[in-house]
């Protein structure tokens, strides 16, 4: 479910009311409504929750059964999810403010958006038809990526024949994985692979179609650890040369709901050799979960990643078991889509983490939806006097569009686009003490 809007350096509209608290999640959340009034209070009804409160706790609940959310049923998990994109994208009416709420017809194209009748799609598709073809990738994903809790995704990979610092992008690591096309048949032909389409209210597609969606949802997955690793590269950070420690700031359930202690294996495959490495998921959203275990004083297990998380502000973490020793110290710290851009209030609640980070000049990198994101992270990074060191298009993007939940007509974003990466504070350049010229007075 799209939280915020990823195309906007500020809330899509505004927001109804103040946000200032610590779920970043919750500030795009009520946002829909100002683009669709009464569109979260649809998203809870068919999620059997009361309010917001009861959303973001359900996080703490739900496993791999749609029973987390009072789901009883496959054909009921995908038809209420599906009901919560049901609004005419034309006149932003909601199935509850029609005549009659059956009126509503999706789009043939792209089997995403809806229209409440043929008046509003005729005035709609001069729009629509800039998006379509994206949003129909967008809308086989959203069901396709049910296959990671269930289990079948990622597909199996493997170890890297090129040396981390020559694999430039997708391209060079899709050439790595041999078998990939009995992988992704085995991914095609699997049990819930069936369910999925026997359940979800929308034609299968093509198998060409599949094939490339399949790819498009594990890139997302493995977009995390690949980009834990151009961190390190970036920082010249070398795993195979030294254990190392890495702390995952900010992380909420995008990173941790039904998170496995095996999902950053692909960074062992990255650095065939790695001596160790230890990744600490850190922040006030993370799920709990079999990753919910503490953090190791010293290094991890030789030869492999150690995932493990802690429920807290990272400010917090650091000193009470940092600073206690009780944690190791990180080596990098990496931030997936921090968001600390959007509002004032966001911003004051990252900034004991910030400037942590700036004066224990630890190497940081964090991820953004796109430039614009970018721009506007960078200057605040900027004003707080960190030294940046790089910045700029991330080669192990998602390639898995995504869009704006209740404002679908709009260009869509990818997951972990681009990266700010920062060391430090601004160094003042040393000028010493001017000496006047030869011939002149004191």
């Amino acid at each position: 479910m799209a939280q915020t809007d990823p195309n906007s350096s500020q809330p899509s509209t505004g927001t109804p009311r103040d946000v200032t608290g610590v779920y970043s999640d919750e500030l795009g959340f009520f946002t829909m409504d100002m683009n669709v009034p009464g569109l979260s209070k649809v998203i809870l009804q068919k999620l059997n929750m009361k309010d917001y409160e009861d959303y973001r706790l359900q996080w703490e609940l739900i496993r791999t059964s749609p029973s987390g959310f009072g789901i009883h049923s496959y054909h009921e998990m995908f038809h209420k999810m599906e009901d919560t994109y049901k609004f005419c994208v034309e006149c932003r009416r909601l199935p509850s403010n029609l005549p009659d709420p059956r009126a509503l017809r999706r789009c043939k194209r792209c089997q995403n958006v809806y229209y409440c009748c043929k008046e509003c799609q005729r005035a709609n598709w001069p729009t629509h038809k800039k998006f379509c073809k994206k949003l129909k990738l967008v809308a086989i994903d959203r069901l396709v990526e049910w296959l990671v809790f269930t289990g079948d995704l990622p597909f199996p990979t493997d170890v890297w024949t090129k040396p981390a610092s020559q694999v430039s992008g997708w391209d060079d690591w899709f050439s790595m994985q041999g078998d990939l096309d009995n992988r992704l048949d085995a991914v095609l032909t699997s049990r819930y692979m069936g369910i999925l389409w026997s359940n979800a209210g929308k034609p299968r597609p093509e198998e060409p179609e599949l094939r490339e969606s399949v790819k498009r949802v594990s890139s997302e997955f493995l977009s995390r650890p690949l980009t834990i690793g151009m961190g390190l590269l970036n920082f010249g950070l070398d795993p195979c040369a030294r254990p190392l420690t890495v702390h995952v700031v900010g992380a909420s359930h995008n990173e941790t709901l039904n998170a496995r202690v095996s999902d950053l294996d692909e960074l062992v495959r990255m650095f065939p050799g790695i001596q160790a490495l230890q990744v600490v998921m850190v922040g006030p959203e993370v799920v709990d979960g079999s990753i919910m275990r503490p953090p190791l004083s010293g290094y991890g297990p030789r030869g492999q990643v150690y995932i493990s998380a802690n429920k807290g502000f990272y400010h917090d973490f650091w000193e009470t078991l940092v600073e206690s020793q009780e944690a190791a110290r990180p080596d990098l710290v990496v931030g997936f889509h921090p968001g600390f851009h959007v509002s004032p209030g966001l911003t004051e609640g990252w900034l004991p983490t910030l400037l942590l980070l700036r004066d224990y000049k630890i190497p940081s990198l964090f991820t953004v939806y796109n430039e614009q994101e970018l721009k506007c992270s960078l200057k605040i990074l900027v004003d707080l006097e960190c030294r940046i060191t790089a910045h700029g298009v991330n080669p192990f993007s998602s390639l898995k569009p995504e869009q704006v939940q209740s404002c679908p007509n709009k260009p869509v974003a990818y997951c972990h686009s681009h990266y700010v990466a920062f060391h430090g504070p601004v160094e003042e350049m040393d000028m010493g003490e001017e000496q006047p010229e030869e011939g002149e007075e004191n």
